[in-house]
């Protein structure tokens, strides 16, 4: 047995034992070389949840996502536009809100993008109402085309989200 298939057997051995032992998490004794660096795994990461609802926010999931700024703060990410219409109704130090471009895939003012609401657009979301943002007027125009929908400023669209049972239920 040559070096290498002894070590990927030994790996493939551990393996099997951590599986075997199931889930318990439990720190068994090493023996370190002197002069070794130890080796630290590093926790695993928390997702990034929404402080409205509490639903996590995925980058690679959710195409209807938003990013609150308030100074001196890291960003916030909030899952949908509901929960971006909540949080920046109880936050007005917000200064800066950001949406997902569904066309060009990422991030741009909310402000000045145009919201597709009501369309029949496949959009990966956290909770409805779904809409898809865009940069781009003739974007967002020839999605609305095909798919239907309304294309709303956000102060418009906030004003509908408004009205919407999400709204008044949310946390």
């Amino acid at each position: 047995m040559t070096c290498g298939s002894r070590r990927r057997f030994l790996y493939g051995l551990l393996g099997m034992v951590s599986f075997i032992g199931g889930c318990k998490r439990e720190t068994l004794p090493t023996r370190q070389a002197s002069g070794e660096p130890k080796l630290v795994v590093p926790p695993p990461q928390e997702l990034p949840s929404c402080p409205v609802c509490g639903m996590p926010v995925l980058p690679d999931e959710n195409e209807n996502r938003f990013e609150a700024t308030i100074p001196n703060r890291p960003p916030v990410p909030l899952c949908s536009a509901v929960c971006a219409v909540v949080y920046t109704d109880r936050h007005p130090e917000v200064t800066r809100l950001d949406v997902f471009d569904y066309q060009r895939r990422t991030l741009v003012p909310a402000m000045t993008a145009f919201h597709l609401y009501e369309s029949r657009l496949e959009v990966r979301a956290a909770m409805p109402p779904i809409t898809a943002s865009f940069a781009v007027r003739d974007d967002a125009e020839a999605v609305r085309r095909k798919y239907g929908g309304r294309l709303l400023t956000w102060e418009k669209l906030k004003r509908e989200i408004r009205r919407t049972e999400y709204y008044r239920t949310s946390p």
